[in-house]
């Protein structure tokens, strides 16, 4: 083989493989769209990634985003908290507009008050829950009793007799302020459990 021949079947190859170059860049291409909430509002921060690759971005205070797809199969998913990911397939479109809807699974835990409905995170007082299967497990004669020992800092006071009113107790006996707990019926307060 001469230089000359040499020459050639180099510069083939590297025309071949400049044609290939392009034509894997010529297949991507820009996807946008829009990402709104069931009720039509745009959401921000809304992450948009390429399915099975790490390629990805977020939408922006409009609920905007731009994002480049290897080809026609791509899927895009789409995720935020509290609402359901969701996977587009992208075809030939070149814009991608769509609506998530809240995941009712994912719900975070709430503390209903008798004034007002609060996330447990944001709770700056103490707050403890007990399972109504917690309650059933000591046959006893009255409601008061099965709380005993269920929650911290909870004292119930009774005399063992069936049918007579428990006194509960918060914060031991010896409480600054009153450690009665605050019984609330249908948003009215009450002063005790006997209803």
């Amino acid at each position: 083989m001469t230089m000359k021949e040499l020459y050639r079947r180099l510069s083939l190859s590297f025309a071949l493989m400049a044609m290939c170059a392009s034509l894997a860049v010529a297949q991507g291409r820009n996807v946008s769209g829009t990402v709104n909430d069931e009720a039509g509002a745009s959401m921000p921060g809304v992450s948009v990634l390429v399915k099975g690759t790490s390629q990805g971005t977020a939408t922006d205070s409009d609920g905007r985003y731009t994002i480049s797809v290897p080809g026609d199969d791509a899927v895009l998913v789409f995720s935020f908290v509290g609402y359901t990911s969701t996977e587009v397939a992208v075809g030939s479109r070149s814009v991608v507009d769509l609506a998530l809807t809240p995941d009712v699974q994912t719900l975070t835990e709430l503390i209903i008050t008798g004034y007002s409905v609060e996330n447990r995170r944001e709770v700056t007082g103490a707050v403890s829950s007990v399972k109504a299967s917690d309650l059933t497990v000591v046959p006893t004669g009255n409601i008061e009793q099965t709380l005993q020992g269920r929650v911290a800092g909870v004292t119930v006071v009774t005399n063992g007799q069936p049918g007579t009113a428990s006194q509960i107790l918060v914060r031991g006996f010896g409480a600054f302020g009153g450690n009665e707990p605050l019984y609330n019926l249908d948003g009215l307060p009450v002063g005790n459990t006997e209803f």
